[in-house]
């Protein structure tokens, strides 16, 4: 994770930015994706859940 932080302020960079404003840009792409993966593998546990009670009925 801490590379894809690097390669993704290194990134935004090269685009004219500033260090600290890349690296904040960067932290904040990283969290975001974080968090999308996070509900969505909540959602997945939940659906196995759902499934799983379904084969049993």
């Amino acid at each position: 994770m801490f590379s894809t932080l690097l390669r993704l302020a290194a990134l935004r960079r090269s685009a004219g930015g500033s260090h600290l404003a890349s690296l904040r840009w960067a932290a904040g792409l990283v969290w975001r994706n974080e968090q999308t993966a996070r509900r969505r593998r909540h959602l997945d546990r939940r659906a196995e859940v759902e499934r799983a009670a379904r084969q049993r009925l």
